[in-house]
């Protein structure tokens, strides 16, 4: 793991329709124009770090793994809703996981939200064969019987309830998608689509009624905090997903640890994300005062702390392209920082 001498600043991004479009694997081209920006904060001793709900596993095949041994070094990947981080092991040539950051779902919780078929489906298949098999079937049945020990009888899960609420609203439960992230379970219930198709009236109704379907499923079983050391919520609301995640997982505890173990101050670490609002998950980072937040969201909350610098993935480009151009002309970090917030305007 780097020491706090390794980084003078950060580069903190939200992946899907920040820097990309949700869901949507660039092309090469694009892998080559990151990498060549990903050099230059390198040569500055700027870290890009990353920080979405997004787990490796899903990362990794579309960006991570993708870039060059190069930029990898300066790279702090913070996954699955602040339960998860990563770094890239030079000598393994593997992307490597901190474990004393690590904090995630019990597998009684994680049954408990997913039901029997998804659960098994997110750890390894539906149909598993051979010694992975026996392994993952005896973890199911062991959350199986500390759930049931604990009083918790539902066999479908969570999901699998809102499951028959998404039919009798006339949707299709086998279009919906879900991920299992670490500290938090997402279920896209239209698939992971464009946020388009959620904004219809009939969706935007059935979504609300299954948040609300959720919480209090949630709030009668305890939050299921007596299957794990810490209980389950709905802290984001966001445009799209429903997320079950775990309390004291979220952006704000990656943001403390990232200037925590790298000694960088709140003003030195920028970051960028599309959903600053209440109830979105980048907006929890505004509890850590003095890091400099800029939104490229549809939505924006009136804060004179987050700066909105237009809508879409190519305010990201262009900002850090500006970055880039400037660090490479002897501009210090925190001029450059400085600058982007005067020639932006503020949210309130």
């Amino acid at each position: 793991m780097n020491n706090k001498t390794t980084f003078d600043g950060a580069w903190m991004t939200d992946i899907d329709d920040t820097i990309l479009p949700s869901g949507v694997t660039p092309d090469a081209v694009w892998i080559e124009w990151l990498s060549d920006k990903l050099r230059c904060l390198q040569r500055h001793r700027i870290a890009w770090v990353p920080m979405t709900g997004v787990a490796i596993d899903k990362l990794g095949p579309r960006i991570l793994d993708r870039l060059p041994d190069d930029v990898r070094s300066h790279i702090i990947y913070y996954g699955g809703d602040g339960s998860q981080k990563y770094q890239f092991d030079s000598g393994t040539n593997r992307w490597k996981e901190d474990m004393s950051y690590r904090r995630v779902l019990t597998d009684a919780q994680a049954l408990a939200v997913l039901g029997d078929q998804r659960f098994l489906a997110a750890f390894g298949g539906e149909e598993p064969a051979g010694r992975e098999a026996d392994g993952l079937e005896s973890r199911r049945l062991k959350a199986r019987k500390i759930l049931s020990d604990g009083g918790f009888t539902s066999e479908d899960g969570f999901l699998g309830e809102m499951a028959s609420i998404l039919r009798r609203h006339g949707f299709e439960p086998q279009e919906a998608e879900t991920y299992f992230r670490g500290g938090s379970i997402s279920w896209m219930m239209l698939g992971d689509v464009s946020v388009a198709p959620y904004q219809t009236e009939e969706a935007i109704a059935t979504r609300a009624e299954l948040l609300q379907y959720g919480k209090v499923r949630l709030q009668d079983e305890g939050h299921l905090s007596r299957f794990g050391s810490e209980g389950i919520h709905i802290p984001f609301h966001g445009s799209r997903g429903i997320k079950f995640v775990l309390r004291n997982n979220d952006k704000e505890r990656g943001t403390r640890d990232l200037m925590a173990r790298e000694g960088l101050d709140a003003e030195s670490v920028f970051f960028i994300g599309n959903e600053l609002f209440d109830g979105g998950n980048d907006h929890v980072i505004s509890r850590v005062k003095g890091v400099t937040l800029v939104s490229v969201g549809v939505e924006t909350d009136p804060d004179p702390l987050i700066i909105r610098a237009g809508i879409g993935i190519e305010v990201h480009d262009r900002l850090l392209e500006r970055a880039c151009l400037a660090l490479d002309g002897g501009d210090p970090w925190s001029t450059v920082v400085d600058r982007i917030r005067s020639t932006t305007v503020p949210s309130a």
